[in-house]
């Protein structure tokens, strides 16, 4: 999927399908995916993102205008995507903090946090690229990118384990599932900007 303003090519209900989707998986296969720490942050957390994203995508496609077909106005408060981009940075860097996912295991407030905070963090990160540019885009995405190498190296680079509730086997999968993100996600989004880009690079 495009990381630009394009509403995308599936109707509104097949956004609605692909969010429920998401949602559905991340809560029905909850015991087995919070089973491993590499499946906790790297699927099941992704999933509850994707819901998000994809339900404030199917919420933009049905109702981009208003029904005088006058263009719906962009928030004043989150301008160029810049303030929704960075809440989302922060959440994001505190889902990679090893006793986030102890407590999300353990304690009913991070748990409800996780299970309705990640889905607003999608709607908000779909809603935010949606108004932001290639350079605001990219420099969110180096900065994701960067910051999960470093922890993927440092989950590797540990003679101990992190979360209580996990192996240290675990832990060095985890590490390497962040490295190798750091590496698929700016490839996905280049392949999805490619046109953008080509376009500011030859301005």
């Amino acid at each position: 999927m495009s990381m630009s303003g394009r509403s995308g090519s599936l109707p509104w209900w097949g956004w609605g399908v692909a969010a429920l989707a998401c949602l559905g998986l991340a809560l029905a296969l909850r015991g087995w995916l919070t089973a491993l720490m590499s499946l906790h942050m790297l699927v099941q957390i992704p999933l509850l993102v994707l819901a998000g994203l994809f339900a404030e995508q199917a919420w933009h496609a049905g109702r981009n205008r208003d029904p005088a077909g006058r263009p719906r106005p962009a928030w004043s408060y989150n301008e160029y995507g810049i303030p929704g981009l960075l809440l989302v940075s922060l959440v994001g860097a505190g889902w990679m903090i090893p006793k986030a996912l102890d407590d999300a295991l353990t304690d009913w407030r991070v748990a409800a946090f996780k299970y309705l905070g990640l889905p607003v963090c999608g709607w908000v990160l779909r809603a935010s690229l949606r108004r932001s540019n290639v350079v605001i885009k990219l420099f969110f995405l180096g900065n994701f990118c960067w910051m999960s190498a470093i922890v993927g190296m440092i989950y590797l680079d540990q003679p101990i384990r992190l979360c209580n509730a996990y192996l240290q086997d675990d832990q060095d999968w985890s590490g390497r599932g962040l490295i190798a993100l750091a590496i698929v996600l700016p490839s996905c989004w280049l392949l999805a900007e490619l046109k953008p880009v080509w376009r500011f690079l030859n301005r």
